[in-house]
């Protein structure tokens, strides 16, 4: 989709986003008037700003289109800032609210798009097509009136000098738009292949703004060839993964008291490389922060609790298809201590004259069980009456402590997100408006949040476009 606009070297506009993906598509329809966050529908007025979208690549929405495997994870039933890493969490609640969840739902129903919910609060569009979001979406854009260029390279910000003269945006054919304001919706570096190159993060950093360390996340993990999973391909089990520095006692790891670097409860698919998936996607963030770090750490699995007979993953352990999202924050369980494990295990451990490796295949896959038990040197077939304390203490933290082998993440190629960027604190927090460069506006991956799997992303693309578009046109207008 492109518009077509006046074929001018110097163009003209109130608002101009550059960038067309989820946050760059909402922050001009706010812009110009198109969203209404309690209707979902709206057109601009007579007096609407003039808003014109640039995008880096002829092909419109990629990272759309990819997205939850082509379906869309628009959104998620339940959202608040504890879903998001973030400098100022209090900022992100504030900004939720201004266009939240059921917004979102609104917005794309009332324009024929409606959605559904899976278990866990994931929301997809009925009809599991992320093309129809994209349509919907693009739709919008061309009723609302607002130009599409594209492909349309912008290589250059230059703030005004003067109060009284305008932005000066500069594209790689030479040519430039002089705009009252700029939103900056370039994405991050994750996904390459759709056009994310970390424009906006290197142009913010140009600009003067400090710049919070970019790295990929919602990523697959790298472990060790030779690591307890080592063989397991194609296994997929629900885990609580831990990660935290090398030399933390297990008791420590299992108290109240111990703060993790990173923690998530999931699903794991074990791959040749590593390990993917809700858990392994949640914590890869930190992962890849704390070895950029020269960190050592340590990322533990616990194949235990989710499986034990009372948890937070009871109403989905029998399902055929185990969620696409992990546990939120709260519900997620720290693992067990050596008394509540033996607490849990009292029913097993009664079946005295059956073989452990047996007795564990009942609530875990049996690869996984031989696996984890010849990494504890605990012979499988030994009777449950022939484990002493020593072989109990063993399976203790086979089973519920078990160091994966972190050896990195498969970076941006495979992310989906792009952590870090400019910080919140660096922003004004209602209208995302850069602190340091009147007229300048931030939304999307560019901004320190980064959401865990489940469309939290996608719900901070929406809520901070809305926000910028709405502050970036209420500026225009008084300019």
């Amino acid at each position: 989709m492109s518009i077509a606009v006046e074929d001018r070297r110097e163009r003209r506009c109130d608002v101009l986003v550059v960038g067309a993906g989820a946050a760059g598509l909402f922050a001009a329809l706010a812009a110009r008037g198109g969203l209404d966050p309690d209707a979902g529908e709206g057109l601009p007025t007579a007096h609407a700003p003039d808003v014109v979208l640039l995008n880096n690549e002829a092909r419109l929405g990629l990272k759309i289109l990819v997205s939850g495997g082509g379906r869309c994870n628009l959104t998620n039933a339940q959202v608040d800032e504890n879903d998001y890493e973030s400098d100022a969490p209090r900022a992100v609640k504030g900004l939720l609210r201004g266009f939240p969840a059921a917004a979102v739902r609104t917005f794309f129903r009332a324009r024929g798009c409606p959605t559904y919910t899976e278990p866990m609060g994931k929301i997809f569009p009925q009809s599991d097509s992320a093309a129809d979001v994209l349509g919907t979406l693009l739709g919008a854009v061309e009723a609302a009136g607002i130009p599409l260029i594209a492909p349309a390279e912008v290589i250059r910000l230059d703030p005004p000098v003067l109060a009284s003269e305008r932005w000066l945006v500069r594209l790689g054919d030479g040519s430039q738009w002089q705009p009252q304001c700029v939103v900056i919706a370039t994405g991050g570096k994750s996904l390459p292949k759709t056009g994310s190159r970390g424009f906006g993060l290197q142009e913010l950093d140009r600009l003067g703004h400090e710049i919070t360390a970019s790295l990929p996340a919602l990523t697959p993990l790298l472990l060790r060839r030779e690591g307890p999973l080592a063989g397991l391909s194609g296994l997929t089990v629900p885990a609580v993964l831990t990660l935290a520095p090398r030399g933390v006692k297990p008791e420590q790891l299992a108290g109240t008291r111990f703060r993790s670097l990173a923690r998530a409860a999931g699903g794991l698919l074990v791959t040749h490389k590593g390990a993917t998936g809700p858990a392994p996607f949640d914590v890869s963030g930190a992962c890849g922060r704390a070895q950029l770090a020269g960190e050592d750490v340590v990322l533990y699995a616990d194949f235990w609790s989710l499986v034990a007979d009372e948890g937070p993953w009871r109403p989905y352990r029998d399902l055929d298809k185990q969620p696409g999202a992990a546990l939120a924050p709260a519900l997620t369980p720290r693992p067990p201590t050596r008394e509540a494990f033996e607490h849990q295990m009292r029913g097993l451990f009664e079946q005295r004259e059956r073989i452990i490796g047996t007795v564990l295949a009942t609530r875990l896959p049996r690869s996984l069980v031989e696996a984890l038990l010849h990494a504890a040197r605990i012979d499988s077939n030994y009777k449950v009456k022939q484990l002493d304390d020593r072989d109990r203490a063993r399976l203790y933290l086979a089973l519920t402590q078990v160091d994966l082998g972190l050896t990195g993440t498969e970076g941006y190629a495979k992310a989906e997100v792009t952590s870090g960027g400019v910080p919140l604190g660096e922003l004004d927090r209602r209208t995302l408006e850069s602190k340091l460069l009147p007229g300048l506006y931030c939304c999307g991956e560019v901004i320190n949040v980064t959401g865990r799997l489940g469309g939290f992303n996608f719900q901070w693309a929406w809520s901070s476009g809305y926000a910028a578009g709405i502050a970036a046109a209420k500026a225009s207008s008084e300019g």
